[in-house]
């Protein structure tokens, strides 16, 4: 038997080591708190070069970017945080929500190569990601103001207390210490806060 918020998770670049315990439980929280717990979410962790490929065949933009989102439903309304939602059930067949795809170069880049800032960084693109599978946009600014506070909201859930470390803390780590972070193409524009930032790609 499945569980609740069903996390499938796939790497395909080995410039980085990902926590998948981590990454799974965050992916799973964020699902319960937008009442999609009896949901399944696919993430893949792609290089930029298998990025560049996606969002070239998918929005015609022949360059990399942090993270696309697939959703697989159209929602009448987006989904909003809840602060108390009900303790999912397990269940045999959990529905496909969609798939969250994320450059872990890009997300380095825009957090300027900080090892420090990267796991939040990751963190802030699964929620932003997952976001947008349950109907979010940031297209028009009434959009963008209702998606920010959603991320806003999430953010503040995983950020830990005084005696609770961050739940991103770790997610992510670079497989090498001698691995490069930045990839070989020119980077891309970022602004300081991401919060009131319009990640760059989503669908």
């Amino acid at each position: 038997m499945k569980q609740p918020g069903c996390v499938h998770i796939i790497s395909k670049h080995r410039a980085f080591k990902i926590d998948r315990k981590k990454i799974s439980a965050i992916a799973s929280e964020i699902c319960r708190r937008l009442g999609v717990a009896h949901y399944e979410v696919c993430l893949q962790f792609v290089s930029p070069q298998v990025m560049q490929e996606l969002n070239k065949q998918y929005r015609e933009k022949d360059k990399s970017t942090d993270v696309l989102s697939f959703p697989q439903y159209t929602w009448k309304k987006p989904l909003k945080f809840q602060k108390d939602p009900p303790e999912p059930r397990p269940i045999i067949n959990p529905l496909p929500l969609g798939d969250v795809v994320i450059s872990a170069v890009d997300a380095a880049d825009n957090v300027n190569n900080s090892q420090e800032k990267l796991s939040r960084e990751i963190c802030f693109l699964l929620v932003h990601g997952i976001l947008h599978l349950v109907g979010h946009d940031h297209m028009k600014l009434a959009e963008k103001k209702r998606m920010f506070a959603e991320q806003t909201k999430l953010m503040r859930l995983f950020s830990g207390k005084k005696s609770k470390p961050p739940m991103w803390q770790g997610c992510i780590v670079p497989a090498s210490k001698s691995q490069p972070l930045k990839k070989n193409t020119v980077k891309l524009n970022t602004v300081k806060s991401q919060e009131q930032r319009s990640t760059r790609g989503m669908r």
